[in-house]
């Protein structure tokens, strides 16, 4: 339960609090009217979190699951292999405590191959970098000999319709978990893949190279997956395990607001045993609160590709342009499952798909 004792109850800070909820409140009125949340109620949620550290998200995210009670999945086989409840309540509280699960079964190696030749073969857009260098840059298949951008992003639309793709969007244990951890049906909001290269070895901030939280939704829970293998000069992903608790992150950070922090930062303010770097095997699998502090080392050897999903419990929050539809459904079943559960992938239901 968060220790809503913990808030400062200065009147300066609850009239920044009431001005901040005002926001949100009239935002989620307008979100349940158009399905678009205003600019001011994103950033009025994004405020109101600095200012209770973390209490509003949780408050909210609770009402959340009221509304949209979880769903009854008929199992929770898949790649995860959480088909047995006591592993998927481990799991769970792993997440609630610590933030991160980095799990024993991988994604299988004719799947990291096949997404890899898609990754390799496939056009993708290079990344601007800090300052908007690079902005604009077409289209391009991955020059992996000689790379001109810290990161290569692949289009969703390009994903959603790639059957691979489409059997992980689809996976009842990512979807099991999610649902289980978030407290309410998941919306699957964020299908990415992308290159990260070693074309500068300082960090660039528009890469996620510093450590920073995300605030996209109210609650949500990311997986990511390594489709090459992944050691300390390849660019791991970092996580600082409990940060992503209510209270979690100091009010020192919490007070500049929606930033980005430096690695001297974080080690001066949490113990080293909490500041987690993740390397390991081609299809790794490590599922994330990233409420909690995380970033990506940047690459000095060779690069990475990482495959990401996210499930979140509303799409209340950052508004994102669109993504494009699913076109083509590789897998009837994966077409019967997605039009019974169409708050999962509703972003993504075309209703002239196959």
């Amino acid at each position: 339960m968060p220790n809503i004792s913990s808030i400062d109850l200065a009147p300066r800070n609850l009239l920044r609090v009431a001005r901040a909820a005002t926001r949100v409140l009239a935002g989620l009125v307008c979100y349940g009217i158009s399905g678009r949340t205003p600019g001011f109620a994103y950033q009025g949620m994004v405020r109101l979190f600095t200012l209770t550290k973390g209490y509003s998200n949780d408050l909210l995210s609770r009402w959340i699951g009221w509304i949209r009670r979880p769903y009854r999945l008929d199992s929770a086989r898949g790649i995860l292999g959480l088909e047995d409840p006591v592993r998927m309540r481990e799991a769970v509280d792993a997440l609630r405590s610590d933030g991160y699960v980095v799990f024993q079964e991988k994604l299988p190696a004719e799947l990291c191959d096949r997404l890899l030749q898609f990754a390799l073969t496939h056009p993708c857009k290079p990344r601007a970098r800090d300052g908007g260098q690079g902005e604009g840059a077409p289209l391009t298949v991955y020059p992996r000999q000689n790379p001109d951008a810290i990161i290569f992003d692949f289009l969703p639309v390009d994903l959603i319709n790639q059957p691979d793709v489409q059997r992980l969007m689809a996976d009842k244990s990512f979807i099991a978990l999610a649902q289980e951890y978030l407290g309410a049906q998941p919306v699957l909001d964020t299908v990415n893949l992308w290159w990260t290269t070693g074309f500068l070895s300082r960090p660039d901030q528009n890469a996620a190279q510093l450590y920073h939280f995300d605030m996209d939704h109210m609650r949500w829970l990311k997986i990511f997956i390594y489709l090459t293998d992944m050691s300390p000069a390849s660019g791991p992903h970092c996580f600082v395990a409990g940060s992503h608790r209510t209270n979690g992150i100091p009010d020192h950070f919490l007070q500049r607001g929606y930033v980005r922090l430096t690695d001297e930062e974080v080690r001066s303010s949490f113990p080293q045993q909490r500041i987690l770097e993740f390397n390991g095997r081609r299809g790794t699998i490590i599922v994330e609160d990233t409420r909690g502090l995380h970033k990506g080392k940047p690459v000095l050897e060779g690069d990475r590709l990482m495959f990401e999903l996210e499930f979140s419990n509303s799409l209340f929050g950052a508004v994102v342009p669109g993504k494009g539809k699913i076109a083509h459904f590789h897998e009837p079943a994966f077409a019967q499952f997605a039009h019974a559960h169409r708050r999962i992938f509703k972003l993504w239901l075309d209703p002239t798909a196959r």
